[in-house]
């Protein structure tokens, strides 16, 4: 989730926290989209067996609207099996093609429907390659047969010779296959008509909890196939949400680092998954990847990641008795940000703050300092890119930092125009890894600072502290219009004047900085040097996030 924050609709979070809030408490189960949009899958493997990991075969069934496993009667003793859209495929090794030559999309189907899968499966066992099929009314009907057309299923229909009567069924586009995987054995057949959608979950051996395999990786917990009509599926990971936070934290803030702070990043990931909704649309909770959170499965995790978050269990994070977005990041340079400067909308719990922490672990942090370099005609044509044409870059600098010395405005000037971008959009739109930055070579104007006459400017601005009228003292902002420094001679008004500095005739633009991601709320690296130093995880989270409370549901 770090990173990748830019434009949230945090207006919206105030009336959808109590509502996420409640229904995470109410149901521990999580629906994780690991194939979809683009991504979804004319057919899908699952293999749950292999010599290390307990498992045998699996039971079908669907999620009802309380995310409990409902069982339609099928179990397989296959360890290993595919899930296809209904029609004509074939198998091609372990995967499936579209086309003829393998499972027909065509079949014959008994006349007689059935309350129970027991009596569909004893109907079926009369047939040769007969399987049962649960339809769209919760009926169970049996076919039999593999055929490319219809046509050829009329002409088998027409020579039909069982003692049932038959008629021919064609392929349905809420339709799923589940098969033997490289064969052509139809297991199952489901069709759910878009309303329900067919799950599988792993049977255990002995009560151990079962591994998944499923595209390379492992995971615990069901796998659910949405279709939509005419589309290929959705594939859902339907898991705790503590296998789930399993899955993520090693991703996250790596296997390697203290337990408490893993411990902190579980109850980041356990409260960020529970109150997600906006992945709703599409049939799932969150995605796998840091436009939510990382999530793999159990492949990178090991005894410490499992321990810190079995010892967190449960435990969330709240802010006025609503769970809170937590908001983290791998490192921040050497503070963190108010989240109305970097997305434009207040946050109460996401205060920025100088983070003393980072120093402690800076070089162990990979690419901590780093330097990004552009020419002024590749700059051009990233800013042009991105929708901000000023034409030729002739000058480009800092025109505004918060109080906690990271970038809140950029400006901007070229051949055709100028414009000053703020926030985030300092960040993403020159590619750079933090917002806390300053610009080389850039030229352009800025505000200098001094007291006690123009003989006293202050050019080092990150880091200075004024005091106001009512003696109130705080970082300085370059929008403060009333602040005093304290000289030899006292209290002194801190002035302000806009200066021009030259244009660089060079041809190369330097932007240096340090940490890496958006600075809003918990510091990954921060957690792990204030783990070695002695804190515990509450203590963590209450440090970067301001006034949570950190507890169980």
């Amino acid at each position: 989730m770090r990173r990748w924050i830019q434009t949230l609709a945090l207006s919206l979070l105030a009336s959808v926290l109590l509502c996420a809030g409640a229904r995470a408490m109410e149901n521990d189960m999580l629906k994780v989209g690991i194939k979809y949009g683009n991504d979804a899958m004319f057919s899908a493997n699952l293999q749950n067996y292999n010599e290390t990991v307990a498992g045998l075969g699996y039971a079908m069934g669907y999620f009802d609207s309380g995310r409990v496993f409902v069982p339609l009667g099928p179990e397989t003793d296959e360890y290993k099996i595919s899930i296809t859209i209904d029609g004509n495929f074939y198998a091609s090794g372990n995967t499936y093609e579209q086309g003829t030559g393998g499972v027909g999309g065509w079949h014959l189907q008994l006349a007689e429907r059935f309350d129970a899968y027991e009596a569909a499966a004893d109907a079926a066992a009369r047939y040769e390659g007969g399987f049962v099929c649960c339809l769209s009314d919760g009926l169970y009907a049996v076919r039999m047969g593999q055929y490319a057309s219809e046509k050829d299923a009329q002409a088998a229909l027409s020579a039909w010779g069982g003692e049932d009567a038959a008629a021919v069924a064609g392929p349905s586009g809420t339709g799923v296959v589940v098969t033997a995987t490289g064969t052509n054995r139809v297991l199952f057949y489901f069709d759910g008509g878009g309303a329900r959608h067919l799950a599988l979950m792993p049977r255990s051996v002995g009560g151990e909890k079962t591994v998944t395999w499923f595209r390379g990786y492992r995971y615990y917990g069901a796998f659910e196939y949405q279709r939509a009509p005419g589309r290929n599926m959705t594939v859902v990971n339907v898991v705790n949400i503590e296998d789930y936070t399993k899955g993520s934290v090693p991703y996250e803030i790596g296997n390697d680092k203290p337990l408490e702070a893993i411990k902190a990043q579980a109850v980041c990931a356990r409260t960020y998954a529970a109150m997600q909704t906006r992945h709703r649309s599409q049939g799932f909770d969150v995605c796998t990847t840091d436009d939510c959170q990382v999530y793999q499965g159990v492949a990178a995790s090991n005894a410490t990641t499992d321990r810190a978050v079995d010892e967190t269990a449960g435990i969330y994070m709240y802010y006025d008795g609503k769970l809170a977005e937590a908001y983290y990041y791998s490192c921040n340079g050497g503070a963190s940000e108010d989240a109305k400067n970097v997305w434009g909308s207040e946050v109460p719990y996401c205060l920025g703050k100088e983070d003393p922490y980072e120093a402690y672990v800076a070089s162990r942090i990979y690419k901590y300092n780093w330097t990004v370099t552009y020419t002024r005609s590749e700059l051009t044509t990233r800013l042009r890119s991105r929708g901000i044409d000023v034409g030729t870059v002739k000058k480009i600098y800092v025109s505004e930092y918060t109080p906690n010395g990271n970038v809140r405005a950029v400006t901007i000037e070229g051949t055709s125009g100028k414009k000053t971008i703020y926030r985030e959009s300092c960040r993403t739109a020159l590619g750079l890894r933090s917002m806390r930055f300053d610009i080389g070579g850039g030229g352009g104007s800025a505000f200098s600072c001094y007291v006690d006459g123009a003989d006293r400017t202050l050019t080092e601005l990150r880091g200075l502290y004024t005091i106001s009228g009512t003696g109130t003292v705080s970082r300085y902002s370059s929008g403060a219009s009333d602040a005093y420094v304290i000289t030899s001679r006292g209290t002194s008004p801190l002035q302000r004047e806009q200066q021009t500095t030259p244009a660089d005739t060079s041809d190369t633009i330097t932007i240096t900085g340090r940490g890496w991601g958006h600075n809003v709320g918990m510091s990954q690296w921060g957690a792990t040097a204030m783990a070695e130093l002695g804190y515990s995880f509450r203590d963590i989270l209450q440090f970067y996030y301001t006034g949570v409370t950190v507890e169980s549901a």
